[in-house]
């Protein structure tokens, strides 16, 4: 993906908040869900350039620029079919070390309906963590804190790369699913950085 699809994953979702999970290095979350397997993009996904934070990303005061590996047009979910994986990349753009950098996902209430929109995400940290389940959080307003976890410090410069898989259960609603994950500063209780990534779930007929 270019760098310039890239900022547009970072700003192409709705600035409201969408929310949704993430876990690992606190140790705190949901058991294994299954054993750890190379992502087979991983090698070309960690060696791509970060993208820089924009101007308005900086007057937000964002320290983190997230990147991922999926197309604009998104990532199908079939209800009761296979999951889907995205690479997700943290990278440190400061010249100073980031301490208890946590990680959510947020989905948006007008999104999912009034319903339960029956979306399963999990996550592991690359190249060979485990899988865990993260809670799926659905709001209208932001709440940098609310489901996210998996905390870490990340160097000056660094980068990290957690892995998310997303599925659908049987009788899921189908329709678009915007989502936005969030780098967030657990020490000012506020988001460092976003990805934007939009998920479908297809109709079942």
């Amino acid at each position: 993906m270019s760098r310039q699809n890239k900022q547009k994953s970072r700003r192409g979702a709705a600035p409201a908040a969408l929310v949704a999970a993430a876990l690992l290095a606190t140790g705190c979350g949901a058991a294994d869900t299954g054993g750890p397997a190379p992502h087979p993009g991983l090698d070309a996904f960690r060696a791509e350039e970060c993208p820089e934070l924009t101007a308005s990303e900086k007057e937000n005061g964002n320290l983190i620029t997230l990147a991922h590996d999926q197309p604009e047009d998104g990532v199908p979910l079939r209800p009761g079919g296979a999951p889907a994986t995205v690479l997700v990349k943290l990278c440190n753009t400061t010249d100073r070390p980031l301490t208890g950098i946590a990680l959510s996902a947020q989905l948006e209430w007008t999104d999912a309906g009034e319903g339960d929109p029956r979306l399963k995400v999990e996550h592991r940290e690359t190249p060979d963590g485990q899988w865990r389940t993260a809670d799926l959080v659905v709001a209208n307003d932001y709440e940098p804190l609310r489901g996210a976890d998996a905390a870490r410090d990340l160097a000056p410069g660094a980068t990290r790369v957690v892995e998310y898989r997303f599925s659908a259960a049987e009788g899921a609603p189908s329709g678009p699913r915007p989502l936005m994950i969030q780098a967030v500063r657990t020490d000012e209780r506020r988001s460092g950085g976003l990805a934007g990534l939009r998920l479908s779930v297809l109709p079942t007929d």
